[in-house]
């Protein structure tokens, strides 16, 4: 068994990123005024992690036909991993996924199986995308709604809320969607030239993104008793941007491969920024929990013969 190849097909520098949303979930439970359980999120975050770096494996088993002509580095067309192994592995972690979502929903109150609901429509949704979305427009969104159902993963651990002051959860969920929906727009052509204007189209995406959640802090009445409160959601937004923003605008400017992908790797680790950002909003300090993740991403991109995209 080949440790680095199953490293580059679960797609290992991104695999913080999926606890990222979990902490946001969590984060805006939090706000909503219900009670952290730390048993419960570390088994969500399992749960999405497994979820996660099955979508990964399973998109290379469903592209390994046309990686053997345009990627035959990958881990499949080299003979890394045999389709058999990575076909096997994606189910199991699919169904580890699953499963630790439903023993989830036995430590929620009552006996809600929210979690569950939750865990089986984001299984759903990496199947519908990798089998079959991917090749089509409705594409960016399916990956997008992956994002988006994996904060609401975090957040059933305690049943999802509605009623007026459910905002601080669902709109967190719609700028990961919507995020994510954009980077995968933006790294449609990446391995050619890049069209100009479907590069802006899915850069305007990713600002309408960054600028709603630029707003989530506005969402807590925390904001409004003490305006300083802003400072650290909205720093940590100014310094995101400070690092993202030259990155997409060489992508624009020059549509080459390299720019483009360079682009792409950063707007997937600073997904995890992106989450800080809106969870400092709800929780304040708190939210930085998730920072550290960042880290570790930056950390595992050293190593160049890992695949981040």
């Amino acid at each position: 068994m080949n440790l680095k190849d199953w490293a580059r097909i679960t797609r290992l520098p991104n695999l913080p990123t999926p606890l990222a949303d979990i902490g946001l979930g969590v984060s805006a439970s939090l706000a909503m005024g219900l009670p952290l359980n730390l048993l419960a999120a570390s088994i969500a975050g399992l749960a999405s992690v497994c979820l996660y770096a099955a979508g990964m494996v399973l998109n290379d088993w469903c592209d390994q036909t046309e990686d053997s002509k345009t990627r035959p580095e990958r881990p499949i067309p080299s003979g890394g991993i045999t389709s058999l192994a990575a076909f096997s592995v994606g189910i199991a972690l699919l169904v580890t996924g699953v499963s630790l979502a439903a023993a989830l929903s036995f430590l929620q109150i009552g006996t809600s199986t929210t979690s569950l609901a939750v865990a089986i429509s984001l299984a759903g949704m990496i199947l519908f995308y990798d089998a079959w979305a991917k090749h089509t427009p409705l594409g960016p969104l399916a990956m997008g709604a992956c994002r988006g159902l994996n904060v609401l993963l975090g957040a059933s651990i305690q049943g999802l809320q509605s009623g007026p002051d459910s905002v601080v959860l669902w709109l967190p969920a719609a700028i990961s969607t919507l995020y994510i929906a954009g980077v995968t727009g933006f790294a449609k052509t990446e391995e050619i030239t890049s069209n100009s204007l479907h590069l802006k189209f899915a850069t305007g995406v990713i600002t309408l993104a960054l600028a709603m959640a630029a707003t989530v802090p506005l969402l807590t009445s925390a904001v409004y008793e003490n305006p300083k409160a802003l400072a650290l959601p909205w720093g940590l937004m100014a310094l995101l941007l400070w690092i993202l923003v030259p990155k997409l605008l060489r992508a624009n400017r020059q549509l080459s491969p390299s720019a483009v992908q360079a682009a792409v790797g950063w707007m997937i680790a600073l997904y995890i920024p992106l989450q800080t950002v809106q969870s400092c909003g709800l929780v304040g300090p708190q939210g930085l929990a998730i920072l550290p993740l960042f880290g570790i991403v930056l950390l595992l991109r050293r190593w160049r013969w890992l695949q981040a995209t």
